[in-house]
Order: structure tokens, then C-alpha cells, then sequence
């Protein structure tokens, strides 16, 4: 019996291990996401493009925050890696940094290194709400200039603000 020799290639085992990783079927979760939200929400209309690792889900749906509020059109993309993306698509709100939103428009909706997404967590539980209340927080922003909701600075300014913590 010949014995076996070290892997004189350690990195091959550990790219193979990322690979696979990233290779994870997504499409159970997708659906699980999906008919979560469209229980929660019946505004929601969602859809799952592709299978497997490619898997995302899309949801569309309108959200009126209060009774006050303008009604809000809104688009939920998710991709099973990192934390769902949410766009007001109607009406088109002008790009403001101050506002918490980031460059593509999408919404700033919690502080991820404080508390970072993972696949487990559901969409309908956290990401939704917080798209409602965002939307309020917005439109007390558009009265007085002023975002009276939850801040974390970002950029340089999230230095300071880990180092209080």
C-alpha cells in the first residue's frame, strides 16, 4: 500500500472550496422568499428568473406608508449572496446621498456591519417594513431637510462612529 502524500497544492483545496460555495443552488430559497412576501403582502407581485445558482427573485409591488402619504411603486431585487436591493421606481426620486440612499438609488434600510444579511433572514419581515418606514423618514426629509430617521455615517465619517462603538 503506497501512503498517501500532503496535498502539495493547498490552494487548490481551498478555491475549490469557495467555488462550491458560490455554487450553492439559490433557488430554494428564492421560493421561500417569494411566497413569504406574497402571504405578507398582498401588494407584491414577485418573480423568480433563472434556477440554481442564478437564481434571483424580483418583486414588485406599491407601498403607501400612511394615510397621508403618496403611494409608492416600488422594486425588489435579491440574489441569495448579498442583502435584497430596493428601488422607489414611481414616482422617480431625485438621487440624494443625505436622503440615505446610495449611488444607484437603491435604498440605504439598515447598517449592514452591525448586523449582516444572510440568506436565512425573510424579506418580508425586515426589508419591506423598512422600506415603509424609510418612506416616511422621506417625506418628513422632504418637509424640513432634516432625516429624522436611525443614521450611521457613512464614508469617513463611519470611522468615528466604529470607533464610539
Amino acid at each position: 500500500m503506497i501512503p498517501p502524500q500532503a496535498n502539495p497544492y493547498p490552494i487548490r483545496r481551498i478555491m475549490a472550496a469557495e467555488f462550491s460555495r458560490n455554487r450553492i443552488n439559490r433557488y430554494p430559497q428564492m421560493i421561500r422568499q417569494k411566497t413569504l412576501i406574497e402571504k405578507d403582502f398582498d401588494c407584491f407581485k414577485c418573480t423568480i428568473i433563472d434556477r440554481g445558482v442564478k437564481a434571483r427573485l424580483i418583486c414588485k409591488g406599491e407601498i403607501t406608508p400612511t394615510e397621508l402619504s403618496a403611494t409608492y411603486k416600488i422594486k425588489l431585487t435579491y440574489n441569495g449572496i448579498g442583502a435584497p436591493k430596493v428601488i422607489v421606481v414611481e414616482p422617480d426620486l431625485p438621487l440624494d446621498l443625505e436622503a440615505h440612499m446610495y449611488k444607484d438609488k437603491s435604498l440605504c434600510l439598515y447598517y449592514p456591519k452591525e448586523d449582516p444579511w444572510n440568506h436565512s433572514k425573510s424579506i418580508s419581515d425586515t426589508i419591506i417594513p423598512w422600506t415603509a418606514e424609510w418612506l416616511i423618514y422621506y417625506e418628513l426629509y422632504q418637509i424640513d431637510g432634516k432625516w429624522h430617521g436611525p443614521y450611521v455615517p457613512h464614508g469617513d465619517d463611519e470611522k468615528d462612529y466604529l470607533k464610539d462603538k
